[in-house]
């Protein structure tokens, strides 16, 4: 098993989170650049050196807790800039981790971030999601 960095962890298979990722990977089909199926900690997020230019990703608590699903298309580093304006949010608080699903150039993130939010049940502080096409 390759290393990982400090602040991260691999989302055992079998628990409810990795089940939960595998869902969300699994309908993003071929919009999905790559399965990266780790826990990032917040507190290394400053030093997440991530490539993708858009993404859906998943803010959660404690071991399980799924709190939050977004979505992102700012350019290289649009994960770690998008997740530090959640941090600033008093309502966001508990979070402590996030999950990236990257997602191909020509994918539409928007859509992405509504398909992934209601399969996963629209996570507690997820407010609102974007609408599904009439494709989705």
């Amino acid at each position: 098993m390759t290393a990982l960095p400090p602040g991260t962890a691999p989302l055992l298979p079998g628990t409810p989170l990795r089940r939960s990722y595998d869902l969300a990977a699994d309908a993003l089909g071929d919009r999905l650049l790559r399965r990266q199926p780790v826990k990032i900690a917040l507190w290394v997020l400053p030093d997440y050196a991530g490539d993708e230019h858009k993404a859906v990703y998943l803010l959660g608590s404690g071991t399980f807790e799924l709190l939050y699903t977004g979505s992102t298309s700012r350019g290289l580093g649009t994960v770690r800039a998008r997740v530090n304006e959640h941090r600033r949010d008093p309502r966001k608080a508990e979070v402590t981790w996030v999950m990236v699903l990257p997602v191909q150039r020509e994918a539409d993130v928007e859509q992405a971030e509504g398909e992934v939010g209601r399969l996963l049940g629209r996570p507690r502080l997820s407010q609102r999601l974007p609408r599904l096409n009439s494709k989705g």
